[in-house]
């Protein structure tokens, strides 16, 4: 399910992203990795492929999770922006629901249909979701296309799980745009 989070964050960022871009602008991904992981609510991994000529790169992954995951779980996703190497990182976007309340919006309606022809993916109604394992195999992701939504820059995507205000999951990816 992390992997679903990763990705619906790198999606939603181009709808609040208030100024779209001149077309033509490349991004490049510096950095992704796990920050943090519960290992007693979670067990994930998530694989990048390289690029290819097009920009598309694959996203796989696989999430067992040891708990239910309802709306007390909170899912947080912030963008953050800076224009130079001497700017500091501002907020750019800023995203927290709770798990059935995020599957029953945007998951629902920009993400499930495309992702269940790659994964296992829970249906948008089953939520609260039981402990299971959930996989993603070779999900394309178009990054040429996040270079006309976004102004030129460094960015940092955090995708956070959080229960009672502890951190239980968090992954980060870094990029440029230019």
């Amino acid at each position: 399910m992390s992997a679903y989070y990763v990705h619906l964050g790198l999606l939603l960022l181009t709808s609040f992203v208030l100024v779209r871009a001149e077309s033509g602008r490349i991004v490049k991904l510096r950095n992704f990795k796990k920050v943090h992981e519960d290992e007693n609510s979670f067990q994930s991994s998530v694989q990048l492929g390289e690029p290819d000529d097009e920009g598309h790169i694959k996203l796989s992954g696989e999430m067992t999770t040891h708990v239910t995951l309802d709306n007390d779980w909170k899912v947080n996703i912030t963008l953050y922006r800076r224009a130079s190497d001497d700017d500091k990182y501002k907020t750019h976007m800023d995203l927290s629901l709770g798990s059935c309340d995020l599957m029953s919006t945007y998951y629902k309606d920009f993400f499930y249909e495309k992702l269940k022809d790659y994964s296992n993916a829970p249906h948008p109604d089953n939520c609260p979701l039981a402990p299971n394992k959930f996989h993603l195999k070779d999900y394309p992701i178009n990054l040429l296309q996040f270079g006309n939504f976004l102004l030129t820059g460094d960015y940092r995507l955090v995708g956070q799980l959080v229960k009672d205000e502890e951190l239980k999951l968090e992954y980060l990816a870094e990029f440029q745009v230019e």
